[in-house]
């Protein structure tokens, strides 16, 4: 397998260990994993470590160094892998274990769109509120893409910074 797809592969699955472990380790303390996964606090710095790391090795192994299209390509295919890996674990826990996490979500969605319901009202209008409203009430796959789209967001955002801090220079040529 192509380095440029092995190192990204190899990290998002040791990233996702960490959130499958975080999973476990929130179920222990009694808290709700969804919730607390799909913090931007917790992710964001997550998926920052690994997708440098995946970076970093590409660049240390590869005897042509880094240019930043490899670390642009290494950074979103990290951010895919990881993305589609984050889905499936919370695809698991929404339907193979019987739990009430993705209800509670809901709930706390919910709750936060009533709490700002004045300045919902007069930025978007009362029926632009109602529907805001309707739409916190959304099915677990909705739920799963949108935290999936956030980690995209995440990645898109993070993979072009750390491409230029790692990028080396290209030799020169005689």
């Amino acid at each position: 397998m192509n380095l440029l797809v092995k190192s990204p592969l190899r990290f998002s699955f040791i990233a996702i260990l960490f959130v499958v472990l975080m999973f476990f380790i929130l179920i222990f303390l009694d808290k709700n994993p969804v919730i607390y996964s799909s913090n931007i606090i917790f992710i964001g710095p997550l998926m920052s470590i690994f997708l440098f790391f995946s970076i970093k090795v590409f660049r240390d192994t590869n005897a042509g160094g880094l240019r930043f299209w490899q670390g642009f390509s290494i950074g979103i295919l990290y951010t895919l892998f990881f993305t589609l890996f984050y889905s499936i674990v919370l695809w698991t826990d929404a339907t193979l274990f019987e739990t009430d996490h993705f209800d509670e979500y809901r709930a706390m969605i919910i709750e936060k769109i009533i709490a700002g319901k004045e300045m919902l009202i007069d930025k978007m209008g009362e029926e632009g509120y109602q529907d805001y409203l309707k739409s916190g009430e959304s099915t677990n796959p909705r739920i799963i893409g949108s935290l999936a789209f956030n980690n995209i967001i995440i990645g898109v955002l993070v993979t072009p910074l750390v491409s230029l801090f790692m990028r080396t220079s290209e030799p020169e040529r005689v």
